[in-house]
Parts: C-alpha cells; structure tokens; sequence
C-alpha cells in the first residue's frame, strides 16, 4: 500500500487584489466557494501607488475587516541609488499608505512619464512589487498561481483578435474559467452586500490615469479640476525625461495624442460632450475598467 506523505507542501496562490468590486469578489469566492480542502497558501496582496483615490483604499481596507482576512499592502519604490529601476517593496498598511502619488513620483523620476506609447506603471508599481515581496516571504518566482479578477465578458483582456488565449502560464481566470461572470452579476451582487465599493465610476484605476479615455478624463476635468494638479506638476517637471532612451522625443505627456493634463482642463472647458467624444482619441485595448490588474 502506498504511504501517504504528510509532509507534501501546499500548492501556493497569490490573490491580486486590484481594489476593484470584481477583484474583491473573486477574492471573496475564492476563500469561500473553491478552497475547501485547503490545498493552497494563499496571500492576497493589493499594490498602492499612492493615486488611487480615497474610497478605493477604505474598500480595500473594509474588505479585510469585514471578512476577517488579511490583505498585505504593498508600495514600490526603487532600490538603488544612481541609473535605472529595480523595485523594491514597503509594507504599508491603510493608514500608513501613501497617497499623494509618493510612488508613482518616484517611479517617473527614474524612468520617465507612462502613457499609451510607454505602459510601464503597472508593471513596475504593481506586478515588480508584487514580486519583490513574495520574493521576501520565499515566494521564488514560478512556485505559485495567481488569481486575476478578469470577468468572461472582458475578452479583450485575455484573448488576442484570433480568439487565442494571451494569459501566462500560472495565471488563474476564476471568473472566466471556475466562476463565470458578467459585470451586471458583479454589481448585483455587491448591491446586496452591507458594504461597497463607493467611488465614482470615472475614478476607477489612479484618478486620472492615462488609460482613461478623453471624455472620461474631460468629465473628471469638469467634476473635480483639482485633481489634475498633481499630474501637471510631474509633467513639468519630468517631461522632458528620457532614461529609457528610446526613440519617442520629448516633451512627454501622459495621454492620448501626447496631450497634457492641462490641455485636457481646456478642452473640458471650451468643449460640449459630443465635441470632446469626436476629439478623443480613444485606445479601446487601454479602456479603464474598475481596476488595474497587474498581471
């Protein structure tokens, strides 16, 4: 009779927790639906890049609380003096965490401003961080699954125009492949919850980040101007920044056209809402969903 070995380690899984209500739930479904015979280690991790805006970083707090889980929060921040970016990760928590962009800024002072031309934010303030703190907790690269909250009607995001899956090994599309889900459902289900996610629609991701759409970006404009501030100080002082020494030419501008936060204030300004949808320069591959996943 074969021997049962007791000492076989648990598969391990990693729940990035984006702060959207889709990625909330799968963490939700996940705890409660699938792991019943605690086959797996599980860590969920939210990366904060200090733009998120505040209703997002009290859900993911009211999240752990009122499930009574723990989830790790991380900034990214660079670990060297001198040229290049290597990230490395702080653990913060609700109160403790940045948000006046402190990351985000430290990232643009290395590497210069993200946009559509130059997508490299998430994946230096999110999935880099993400990693370097698995990395810390002997999390080696290969050694664990992640969970992505993809819904199955975003096949945008996890197929190519042929119809191809475009997800890496290791990645887990519960709400796709274990759990299928639509938005609606999503949202259905929060409304029943006692707790929400309660932040305007345009302020999903960063509040103005580069992978809103114009009309988006010129409804925020409208709605809450001063918001653009901080985005306009990092254009003046980094856009003519160019370390990675690629063959885009300055000045560099975070959105669509290579506009600048302030053109976008203008433009919210002198434009009617069917003018501004006719000037957008819409990307439908960047659209800005609830959240930004870093996987």
């Amino acid at each position: 009779m074969k021997r049962l070995d007791i000492t076989k380690q648990k598969k391990r899984l990693l729940i990035s927790f984006s702060g959207g209500r889709t990625s909330a739930f799968m963490c939700w479904w996940l705890l409660n639906k699938w792991d019943k015979r605690h086959e797996y280690d599980i860590v969920i991790v939210f990366a904060n890049t200090g733009k998120e805006v505040e209703g997002t970083l009290f859900f993911v707090d009211e999240c752990a609380q009122e499930w009574g889980i723990n989830i790790v929060w991380v900034e990214g921040y660079p670990s060297k003096k001198g040229k290049g970016w290597s990230v490395n990760h702080k653990v913060v928590s609700y109160e403790t965490a940045a948000r006046n962009g402190e990351p985000f800024e430290a990232m643009i002072e290395r590497l210069g401003i993200p946009s559509t031309n130059a997508p490299f934010c998430s994946d230096q303030l999110k999935r880099k961080t993400i990693q370097s703190y698995l990395k810390s907790i002997g999390w080696k690269a290969g050694t664990y699954e992640v969970a992505i909250g993809i819904r199955i009607d975003e096949p945008k995001r996890y197929k190519t125009k042929a119809g191809k899956r475009k997800v890496k090994k290791n990645r887990l599309l519960v709400l796709v492949d274990l759990f299928p889900v639509v938005k609606e459902w999503v949202l259905n289900w929060w409304s029943q919850q006692p707790f929400n996610l309660a932040i305007h629609e345009d302020d999903g991701n960063c509040d103005n980040c580069w992978k809103k759409d114009t009309p988006r970006l010129c409804r925020n404009a409208i709605r809450k101007p001063t918001s653009f501030e901080w985005w306009q100080s990092m254009t003046d002082r980094f856009g003519s920044l160019n370390p990675r020494n690629t063959d885009l030419k300055p000045p560099f501008n975070f959105y669509r056209g290579n506009i600048s936060p302030l053109a976008i204030l203008k433009m919210a300004n002198t434009k009617n809402q069917e003018e501004i949808k006719q000037a957008s320069l819409f990307e439908e591959k960047y659209s800005c969903g609830e959240s930004c996943e870093p996987f």
